[in-house]
């Protein structure tokens, strides 16, 4: 009979398509500095090392030619017979298997045999069946080597299972033995089951084969680690070499698999194969099947080990990204998860692992649990879930070592007697390797209430000195910390009162939590907590009645308020008064500024109101913010209320303010308004196909003495856009020659649109306009100019709702104009020609859209007022009123709600 070919293992890859995000609206007014990213994680326990990542799925792969894996199906049907009083000689042929696989019928000893089962290029194989069903009470096999059976052998039941919920979990995984190892000599194999018992449902035989390479034997002990085993030489122990899965030969990954947030335990085992591999090569090829019946066979992502160590202390990476993160493999259920499953490749039953093996799984295990500062020598308490094979119940609560053994969690004698006897030395030898340290790390509390109490601690294995760093996250401001040298099992300790280095509480938000030493060997810990709560609101001032009839006089921007130095940023509710007369340039004799109001990085979605201080907070807002965005502005005029002060107020979540004043309004100024008929583009970067402004580009757009801005003019009202920016950044427009770093008009928005309208003083007729950060577009339109020769005086108001589509409906749809009043009794008098408003899209449809408003009974102008998408957005508007005191909105796509706030007006 001809022996059959077996069929080559095809693996399937999928490949990740990457998909361009649409253009969107455009963001606001950035600070000076971009605000770092905030980390959501809060338990110490869960805080993974720093630059630890989700690994992506590994898709190689690395098989030599020639690898083959089949299952054949078995069909057990019932004995015709049974001689339990002599064994049955099978007949000494190689049966070709059919598409249906084999029938287990003959009978020897009350056992049915599938009969011989031919091998060609296989030297691995295994019994799999339906998992969730009998499982058989006895699996045995023989092979067939020069013409002469083997003894019966039994087989192993596999006493691994993937924990509920991961991802091998949720795949048609199946229930099997342990593979077995028969080498490259064996002919045929026999596999027997017991006649009087039940057969599992969808029995099958796994063949699985692979070359030797051609490895010189402990040609693998050195040289230099590949990039994706490399992180475990940076947890600080001495280098040792790693092979990495494309060296051995290892299948590509079906799955990705789960991965947890952190490590606290290994596991260890072995592989139940062969000892009897003489090169390096032999290893890699036992390896290599076992991965292959893990992931074939039994419906695994991956082989179910983080990692193997052969009999001379060679290690391999099994499990892939195990050396990055806290990849959940398969080896111990109920357990896997948090832990690192080490495999000795062998058997360890009456074999001890020689001193090699004992170091090399120490520094394994040393390295990993090092990048999560836990003691090897220390002891873990698990709620386990539950698993199949598990000795311990679900929802059992168990104290382990920290580096324990298969048999302690499983009805299994794995890792073997002589494995198991090794778990002593291999914890003190891990101990060893980690030394110095800080284990055990961890803070009192996740978070505190403004003005509360937490104390960082940490115990040391060796004499380190430390040091305590506290930063505010979004900002990295140092706010707290402290210092100390502490001995062997001693502690590392600090208490902070959630307060900055001048001794006064911080405002509310995430800190990062930092623990260092200046040992070079010692590992950095880090955390997060949670500041939660608002700052005290200031003592109340006497309102003061506003004053119109006013002038305007521009100054260089100057910044009136910064919350971020001092960490006090604002919660919810948050209150905090500004001084904006009397400071800056700003005379005392103000009675009205123009500002520009940014939020950085606040944590949830949230609106900033503004009005003179001591009035009533109103209904209205300035600006609104995305969570997790940067930054985001708006410009806003408003009247100057109680001592010299305007009120800012936060409504949810928190954020740090940033406030610039641009200019001021006084009886005693010279400056009237005139807006223009129609805006007036002075810049687009885009025009003529022209390249992005890059970081540190400046333009000078001359403005005076153009486009019917008059050459005496001293300040305008822009309309500035950032178009489809790369990145985090912003766009600064500020008087000819003035600092573009000191202050910021409109914040990126990344592959988005975003606008902000400011006032802007000339210097020499022109202003400045340049990028900081990412590449961006930018887009540059005038709407009004101040100067000698203009007309309009200002009369700031207690800001009053003038419309709300929500209320009076509907939205405004796409290509369509709603008509609005603006000039009503309650909101405006009847000597109001020009409305100073804040515009808010609310609800809109659309990913990206505009907005145009202009005077009733007038043309749509060409520009638009504010660039928006599926986000609340606002922007200043400065707008004529038109028939009836009314004014147009255009909206361009999908369907957005408007929402009008009057903050004055100009006669």
């Amino acid at each position: 009979m001809a022996p059959r070919v077996l069929v080559p293992l095809l693996v399937a890859v999928t490949a990740a398509v990457a998909v361009a995000p649409a253009a969107g609206a455009v963001p606001s007014p950035a600070p000076t500095t971009p605000a770092p990213a905030t980390s959501a994680t809060t338990d110490p326990a869960a805080q993974a090392p720093a630059g630890t990542v989700a690994p992506a799925a590994d898709s190689a792969d690395h098989l030599p030619d020639g690898t083959v894996v089949e299952q054949v199906p078995v069909t057990v049907a019932p004995a015709a017979s049974s001689d339990a009083g002599a064994e049955q000689v099978a007949p000494l042929r190689l049966q070709d298997v059919p598409d249906e696989g084999v029938v287990a019928d003959d009978v020897a000893d009350g056992r049915v045999l599938t009969g011989p089962v031919a091998l060609d290029g296989v030297q691995t194989v295994g019994v799999t069946w339906d998992a969730g069903g009998v499982d058989p009470a006895d699996v045995r096999l023989r092979t067939l080597t020069d013409g002469a059976w083997s003894d019966w052998e039994p087989v192993p039941l596999a006493d691994d299972a993937p924990d509920r919920g991961t991802a091998d979990a949720e795949r048609a995984v199946r229930a099997g033995t342990d593979p077995v190892w028969v080498g490259d000599d064996a002919e045929a194999v026999e596999v027997s089951l017991p006649a009087d018992a039940p057969a599992p449902d969808g029995v099958a035989l796994v063949l699985v084969g692979s070359p030797e390479v051609d490895v010189t034997p402990g040609a693998a002990a050195t040289g230099t680690a590949d990039a994706d085993v490399a992180a475990l030489a940076e947890a600080g122990l001495p280098a040792r070499r790693v092979i990495s899965r494309a060296e051995w030969g290892a299948p590509a990954q079906v799955c990705t698999p789960s991965v947890a947030s952190t490590v606290t335990h290994v596991v260890l085992h072995h592989t139940a194969g062969s000892n009897a591999y003489a090169t390096v090569g032999q290893a890699m090829q036992q390896l290599r099947n076992d991965a292959l019946f893990h992931i074939n066979g039994r419906g695994w992502c991956d082989l179910g080990y983080n990692f193997v160590v052969d009999k001379w202390g060679n290690v391999y990476e099994g499990r892939a990204g195990s050396a990055q993160a806290a990849v959940v493999g398969v080896h111990a259920g109920g357990f896997n998860t948090s832990s690192v499953g080490i495999s000795m490749l062998g058997t360890y039953t009456t074999t001890t692992p020689s001193p090699a093996v004992e170091d090399a799984v120490a520094w394994v295990a040393a390295s990993r649990l090092r990048a999560y500062h836990r003691d090897p020598a220390g002891t873990v308490t698990i709620t386990t879930p539950g698993g199949q094979n598990s000795s311990v119940p679900p929802g059992t609560t168990i104290t382990l070592p920290r580096i324990f053994g298969h048999r302690d969690v499983a009805y299994t004698a794995c890792p073997g007697v002589g494995g198991y006897s090794t778990l002593p030395g291999v914890r003190a030898r891990a101990r060893e390797y980690v030394t110095p340290s800080f284990v055990d790390a961890g803070v009192t509390a996740s978070s505190v209430r403004v003005g509360g109490q937490l104390t960082v601690r940490a115990r040391v294995l060796g004499t380190v000195p430390w040091r305590v760093e506290i930063r505010d996250a979004r900002t990295s401001v140092l706010v707290g910390g402290g210092s100390g040298t502490a001995g062997h099992g001693g502690t590392a300790a600090l208490t902070w009162d959630a307060d900055d280095t001048t001794r006064t509480p911080v405002g509310p938000g995430t800190y990062r939590v930092t623990l260092s030493s200046s040992d070079s060997r010692v590992l950095p810990w880090h955390t997060t907590v949670e500041v939660t709560g608002s700052l005290p609101a200031p003592p109340s001032v006497a309102p003061v009645a506003l004053t119109g009839d006013l002038r305007f006089v521009p100054i260089t921007p100057a910044r009136v308020l910064d919350t971020r130095p001092g960490a006090k940023s604002l919660g919810e509710a948050g209150r905090v008064d500004v001084v904006v007369a009397g400071v800056k340039g700003v005379p005392t004799s103000a009675r009205a500024v123009a500002l520009n109001v940014t939020a950085v990085s606040p944590s949830r979605t949230t609106y900033v109101q503004a009005w003179p201080a001591g009035g009533r907070p109103p209904t209205a807002s300035v600006l609104n913010a995305d969570a997790g965005r940067s930054a985001a502005a708006s410009g806003v005029v408003v009247g100057v209320g109680g001592e010299g002060k305007v009120s800012l107020l936060n409504n949810a979540g928190s954020t740090h303010l940033v406030v610039d004043v641009t200019g001021y309004y006084t009886t005693a100024g010279s400056g009237g308004f005139e807006p223009l008929a129609e805006a007036a583009r002075v810049l687009d970067s885009r025009a003529g196909g022209g390249a992005a402004m890059s970081n540190g580009v400046r333009r000078t757009v001359t403005v005076a003495g153009t486009r019917g801005v008059p050459a005496d003019a001293t300040a305008v009202v822009v309309n500035a856009t950032s178009v489809v920016s790369r990145g985090n950044g912003y766009v600064a427009v500020v008087p000819s020659g003035a600092s573009v770093t000191a202050t910021s008009t409109v914040n990126h928005l990344p592959g988005a649109d975003v606008a902000n309208r400011t006032t802007v003083a000339l210097a020499r007729g022109s202003l400045d306009v340049a990028v900081v950060g990412a590449d961006a577009h930018v887009v540059l339109d005038v709407v009004g100019w101040f100067g000698p020769g203009g007309d309009g005086r200002f009369t700031p108001v207690q800001p009053v709702r003038a419309f709300d589509t929500r209320v009076s409906g509907p939205a405004v749809g796409a290509g369509l104009t709603r008509t609005l009043p603006v000039r009503a009794p309650a909101v405006l008098p009847e000597r109001a020609r020009t409305a100073v408003m804040t515009l808010t899209a609310t609800r809109q449809t659309s990913g990206a859209t505009y907005v145009t408003a202009w005077p009733t009974g007038s043309a749509r102008p060409a520009t638009s007022d504010m660039n928006t998408g599926r986000r609340d957005q606002a922007n200043l508007v400065v707008v004529p009123l038109g028939r009836d005191g009314a004014v147009d909105l255009y909206n361009d796509q999908g369907s957005t709600h408007l929402v009008g706030d009057v903050y004055g007006w100009f006669d």
